[in-house]
Parts: structure tokens; C-alpha cells; sequence
């Protein structure tokens, strides 16, 4: 069966929701499927399906009172789960990286309780249908979270980069620069590139904790302005740099964007990561800027040569998941 992603907010992280872009992706290195385990007792099947169950009860009492968004068969959701179907991922929980959006877009990938016309494939990808679409993915996601933005899924269900907010707000689908290729453990970076990795932090976090800080330093009208005329811009510009496949002016606006979140944003950073931080401010080797919501999960670095950054921070599981 079809595979889901991961999401990775690449940049905007919290200044999405003060002017900023953002640029999200999907993120191959995790991912999940649909697989049927049709031989396992009720209460070894209840611990795989997890909460899919209530998932289904809670679409079909939206669908009942007229109010669900996608086009679901939910009866038939509900006896493919009586079938055995359960939703195998390795996308980690706490992590910022989307585990309840790929199992969202997931369900509304899967053609056994959605109609032919819903899938990917016939999606008019233009502003509007994209701004349903994520309509409907968020009021799914809501079920696991109490409210949802829609983002995650819909980077899940797409499995196609998107720009986020802006003046305008809207939703577009980005093109990756010609230079981009994934990569993984086994697959050195082209020559001359520039790697981003995710560096393991070993520490899930609750998104909300570190949200509702952000959006509390808001408040202090210090704190806003340089927000606004500093790394809303530097964000901006790092997506361009990013989208325009010039790693050297990405590193730089990465360097200026986590020198920033160091200097202001601190509890976005697992304090024991502080030292590591500050040596790629001072270096030239690597950079690291937060990851999502930042507190613990993934960070996220850019450096100009992978080899040797290995080997800097051996003390750390480092992912390498795209070039440029």
C-alpha cells in the first residue's frame, strides 16, 4: 500500500503566525502505511489500531449531523478496521514531525472508504482547492489534537513542498531548486553542496508549551518589533535562498536565524544544547536553527561539509536528509 511521509517544517517556524512564510515539505526518511492484521486477538488488535476506532466514530457523528468536510465512507472505514487494517509508521510522536497528519492523510488517501474522485491524483492543485482540502484534513487532525491548522496532512497527503502564510496567507505548492536531492545514511552529498540534517535531540516536547511562548513573547512590543524587522526577514530570505538552490546564502541566513532564536527565543533550545549551538555560531562548519516548535524533537543544521560535522558532533545522532 501507498506510503505517507512525514512533514518537516523546513523554515517559519512560529513567525508563520506573525507575517512570515513558511516552507514545509514532506520527509521521506518516516513514513507510514496501511497493513491488515487480520489474526491478532481483540486486545492485540486494539493496541495496534491504537485510536483508530474512535477516529472513525468521531467522522461518522461529524458526517451524521451534516457536518464532515471530506467525502468519507465512514461505514466502510469502520469494517476495514473490523478487517484488521492498522496504520504501520515509524514516524516518531513529540517530534514535530507529523505522525497524526500522515494517519489523517492516510485515511483520506485510502480508496477503500473514499470515493475515486478524492484522491490525489484528481486534485485541481490550484489556491482554492488547496485551501479545501487543508479544510478538511484539519477538521480530521482535530480529532487527535482539538484543533488543527490542516498543515501537517496536507504536506502528508500532497507528499509535495508548500509555502505557507505571507501577506496573502494562502497555500501554494513550491518548487524544489534543480540542485535538491534527498538523502539518507548510505548516499553522500553531492560535491560543493550544502547538507541539512536533523540532529536528535532524544526528547519529545509538547508543541502547545512552546507555541503559547512564542505568542507570549509577542506581547512585549520590544520583542515584536525585532520579530518583525529582523527574523521575520531572515526567515523570508532563507526561504528564497533555499527555493533559489543558493546554499551559501542559506547558511548565512540559518546562522542568522539561530543567533536570533539563541539571543531571544532560549527556551526553544534544550538548555544542554546551548554549548553545541554556540559552536556553530562561532564556526564556519555547521549551523542550527529549532526545528518545528522547538524545546526538544529534531533541531535542524546546514552545514558546508557533512564528513567532518559527523565526526564534530559523533556524540549526537545526526540525520542527513536533503542537499542543495
Amino acid at each position: 500500500m501507498k506510503n505517507y511521509p512525514a512533514k518537516l517544517l523546513l523554515l517559519g517556524e512560529h513567525t508563520v503566525n506573525v507575517g512570515s512564510r513558511a516552507l514545509a515539505l514532506p520527509l521521506p526518511l518516516f513514513s507510514g502505511k496501511w497493513a491488515y492484521a487480520p489474526h491478532l486477538g481483540p486486545d492485540e488488535l486494539a493496541a495496534r489500531q491504537m485510536k483508530l476506532p474512535q477516529l472513525a466514530y468521531y467522522l461518522e457523528q461529524l458526517q451524521q449531523r451534516g457536518q464532515l468536510l471530506a467525502q468519507l465512507d465512514t461505514a466502510a472505514f469502520k469494517q476495514e478496521l473490523a478487517k484488521g487494517l492498522v496504520f504501520e509508521s515509524n514516524i516518531p510522536t513529540g517530534y514535530g514531525a507529523g505522525s497524526s497528519g500522515a494517519l489523517v492523510a492516510a485515511v483520506l488517501g485510502n480508496r477503500r472508504f473514499t470515493p475515486v474522485n478524492w484522491g490525489i491524483g484528481n486534485w485541481d492543485i490550484e489556491d482554492s482547492s488547496l485551501s479545501e482540502l487543508k479544510q478538511a484534513l484539519a477538521q480530521m487532525e482535530a480529532f487527535f489534537h482539538g484543533t488543527s491548522s490542516g498543515t501537517d496532512p496536507l504536506i502528508c497527503f500532497l507528499q509535495k513542498p508548500v509555502l505557507l502564510g505571507g501577506p496573502s496567507g494562502n497555500v501554494t505548492l513550491a518548487a524544489l531548486p534543480k540542485s535538491f536531492c534527498w538523502l539518507d545514511n548510505a548516499q553522500l552529498p553531492p560535491k560543493g553542496s550544502h547538507t541539512i540534517f536533523l540532529l536528535d535531540t532524544g526528547k519529545p516536547r509538547n508543541a502547545a508549551e512552546f507555541i503559547d511562548y512564542f505568542l507570549k513573547k509577542m506581547e512585549g512590543i520590544t520583542f515584536k518589533a525585532r520579530c518583525q524587522m529582523s527574523l521575520n526577514l531572515d526567515v523570508d530570505k532563507a526561504i528564497d535562498a533555499f527555493l533559489d538552490g543558493d546554499g551559501k546564502r542559506l547558511f548565512g541566513q540559518v546562522h542568522n536565524i539561530g543567533l536570533f532564536q539563541l539571543r531571544f527565543l532560549p527556551r526553544l533550545i534544550p538548555p544542554k544544547f546551548h554549548p553545541l549551538w554556540k559552536l556553530g555560531l562561532e564556526g564556519d562548519l555547521f549551523k542550527l536553527k529549532v526545528c518545528g516548535a522547538g524545546g526538544g524533537g529534531f533541531l535542524l543544521g546546514i552545514t558546508k561539509d557533512f564528513e567532518t560535522t559527523k565526526v564534530t558532533l559523533a556524540k549526537h545522532k545526526l540525520l542527513p536528509i536533503m542537499a542543495i
